[in-house]
């Protein structure tokens, strides 16, 4: 398998090649993949890591090792991901008062609205 395989915004450093032998020397080891992605601490590193096991599954695409690791990669990535997206404070919550208010001042708009319309009415003399 190939151990070049980097991502373009991340070059691989020395730690990243000899983690990589490493696991390479252990491929068969699930702890050595959990040791392995446990490096990978920052979104970089993780598409470092995925570029890697996805070479290692072009060359053997049934290895299910791979596949697998490739998936906690992406899991990982997702969760760190979602996780640095700001957040923004929910909105205040409006008080009762004020939603009762509201609908008060609606009521009398649409029953000024309707005494005009009935006014408007009676006084063209539709109605007789």
């Amino acid at each position: 398998m190939t151990d070049e395989t980097q991502s373009p915004a991340a070059p691989a450093g020395p730690d990243d090649d000899a983690a990589w032998a490493a696991l390479r020397a252990r491929w068969e080891d699930p702890v050595a993949h959990r040791a392995f992605l446990s490096g990978c601490a920052d979104l970089e590193a993780l598409a470092r890591a995925g570029a890697r096991y996805r070479a290692a599954l072009q060359e053997k695409p049934d290895d299910a090792i791979a596949a697998t690791g490739r998936d906690e990669v992406l899991r990982k990535a997702t969760v760190l991901g979602l996780a640095s997206v700001p957040r923004t404070a929910p909105p205040a919550p409006v008080s009762p008062w004020v939603k009762r208010g509201l609908l008060a001042t609606l009521a009398v708009l649409l029953l000024g609205a309707a005494a005009w319309t009935a006014f408007a009415f009676l006084r063209s003399g539709a109605v007789r």
